[in-house]
């Protein structure tokens, strides 16, 4: 039986907080896991792209403006999440010990 969810976690650092919230799982959940973050690891990236382009288009035509601040603002906030969901990929990662495959990665080839 998997050991229940540490509620107390503000004491931990980010990375014990992440060995707490896994621990107890076993391969098969741990696996479920890592695909669901490899996924949104996936989104963040796309999401991050598709913003640096789209920012990219706007400042070789109007540098200034607060469309493309507010874009700029966008584009941060896209890497920075991207970057502390990447903290969480790892983690992930590292305790089961493997990067899964994911189906859809199966199916595409």
């Amino acid at each position: 039986m998997p050991e229940p969810i540490s509620l107390n976690l503000e004491t931990l650092s980010p990375k014990q907080s992440i060995a707490a919230i896994l621990a107890g799982l076993n391969e098969q959940a741990l696996e479920r896991v890592a695909l669901d973050v490899i996924r949104e690891q996936r989104r963040f990236l796309e999401n991050a792209q598709t913003l640096y382009e789209k920012l990219s288009v706007l400042e070789a035509e109007a540098p200034l403006g607060d469309e493309t601040e507010d874009l700029r603002h966008d584009y941060r906030l896209a890497l920075l999440m991207m970057r502390a969901h990447h903290q969480v990929m790892s983690a992930v990662i590292d305790k089961l010990g493997r990067v899964p495959r994911l189906p859809e990665d199966e199916t595409s080839h």
